[in-house]
């Protein structure tokens, strides 16, 4: 008797497993919607010659998990300035993912046009990032890397960082906000991109 239960346990269990690695192996991710009330372009070159124009924008981002531990990742964005110029970016890459941390290498692409003049300029960017759970649906984030872009040629290359929080309002949204610098050089010209962005997020398989 006792050996007929443990095989009918058994055969429970197998037929219950392969539909349990489904779920765990579904894909998950989230898809962000976002607003930015500030945004920053400041340009020094040198020699008291700078200056900065402020302005507002939105975007879009994601992340979509192939495993625990991998995921690919997107972003839209743009900004547009007091006056006419505006800059569109796009972000492509994927990442590693455990615990606490992760590394991406993303591609970036920024297009900038400010009426009379009109550039872009692409390359890559390696990030570190982090993610901390400080109560149940509050987590800290954080992110660290080296962008180098070309230019017609040239090298625009230097650090970027973000620091934000998200709150998980249910199991299938959220909000954020983040606050991300990106400092790049251009043959002695420094220029500063800075955002102040706040916005939905929709979590899917979970």
């Amino acid at each position: 008797m006792r050996a007929r239960i443990a095989q009918g346990a058994l055969l429970g269990l197998l037929s219950v497993a392969p539909f349990q690695m489904a779920q765990a192996e579904s894909p998950a991710g989230f898809v962000d919607a976002y607003y930015l009330p500030w945004t920053q372009l400041k340009v020094d070159a040198g020699d008291d010659v700078d200056g900065d124009v402020d302005g507002d924008g939105w975007g879009v981002k994601g992340l979509l998990k192939l495993t625990d531990q991998i995921a690919f990742n997107g972003e839209y964005q743009r900004s547009d300035y007091d006056g006419p110029s505006k800059l569109d970016s796009y972000r492509l890459g994927a990442g590693y993912y455990w615990r606490y941390f992760g590394a991406t290498a993303e591609y970036i692409n920024l297009d900038i046009d400010s009426g009379d003049v009109e550039g872009t300029a692409d390359g890559v960017g390696l990030f570190l990032r982090t993610s901390w759970l400080a109560t149940s649906g509050l987590a800290f984030t954080g992110g660290i890397g080296y962008v180098r872009l070309d230019d017609g040629g040239e090298t625009l290359d230097g650090l970027e960082y973000n620091l934000g929080l998200d709150f998980r309002i249910t199991r299938n949204l959220g909000v954020f906000a983040d606050y991300r610098s990106t400092n790049l050089t251009e043959n002695g010209v420094d220029f500063e991109l800075n955002d102040a962005r706040v916005g939905l997020r929709f979590v899917f398989g979970v």
